[in-house]
């Protein structure tokens, strides 16, 4: 006689960038080992990589992961994290006056992602002209975040992934019909204030945070701190 299989219980949540309502379950033992065996490799990639199995498979595929950005990931691990491994995660911050380290439990439950502001997607280059940027995915990220480019070609890239189309009053082109060379050209084509906009776009995307209040354990200063990445989240 087969063993019986368990049913889970499934719960609802919001996707940020979409604002798509997805039921979801919790993982399993199974899917645990490989978020355990990620972890234990250090390597960004091969996390990312669990996490989007792990999302996969919980969410039944209705959710496109390889579309998820990485303020969707960070948000909707935690959904996952909080319901299967219990909603307390250790992580270890500094006091914001001794800098000590100290041991804090944060309650994945209560992680947010900021209201997204979809004004802030539109760009006025010139009076004629805007500039429409998206939020890119994760693997984009991160390809980039780990490609061998310095630091100022990194944020080039990132800038040009994020650039989805170019308008004028009667115009509107297309940035994934253009090569990576003429939006890389388009992009080194403006002027200070202009790249300086752009650039806001990208130092200000939305992260999943928590807010995390202790009383430090060697000075005693209460803290009121904001957690934030994936790597805290994973713990």
């Amino acid at each position: 006689m087969a063993l019986p299989k368990l049913d889970a219980p499934r719960y609802e949540m919001t996707v940020p960038s979409t604002q798509e309502k997805v039921v979801y379950r919790p993982y399993l033992v199974k899917e645990e080992k490989i978020l355990m065996m990620a972890l234990e490799s250090q390597d960004e990639k091969q996390m990312i990589r669990a996490i989007k199995d792990v999302i996969a498979g919980c969410t039944e595929d209705a959710i496109k992961v390889n579309n998820l950005t990485m303020f969707d990931i960070e948000y909707v691990f935690t959904q996952l994290r909080s319901r299967s491994a219990g909603e307390g995660a250790k992580v270890s911050l500094p006091c914001e006056k001794c800098e000590t380290r100290n041991d804090v439990v944060i309650d994945l439950s209560q992680v947010v992602v900021p209201k997204i502001d979809k004004k802030k997607l539109n760009i006025a280059i010139t009076d004629d002209y805007t500039l429409v940027m998206r939020y890119p995915s994760v693997d984009a990220v991160l390809g980039i975040q780990t490609s061998k480019s310095n630091n100022i070609d990194k944020v080039f890239d990132l800038i040009a992934e994020c650039a989805d189309s170019l308008h004028t009053s009667d115009e509107v082109f297309d940035m994934k019909e253009q090569t990576k060379e003429e939006v890389r050209e388009f992009i080194e084509s403006l002027n200070t204030e202009q790249f300086n906009r752009v650039r806001a776009f990208i130092e200000d995307m939305p992260t999943a945070m928590v807010n995390a209040k202790f009383k430090c354990s060697d000075c005693g200063e209460h803290n009121d701190i904001e957690v934030k990445g994936l790597a805290n989240f994973f713990a």
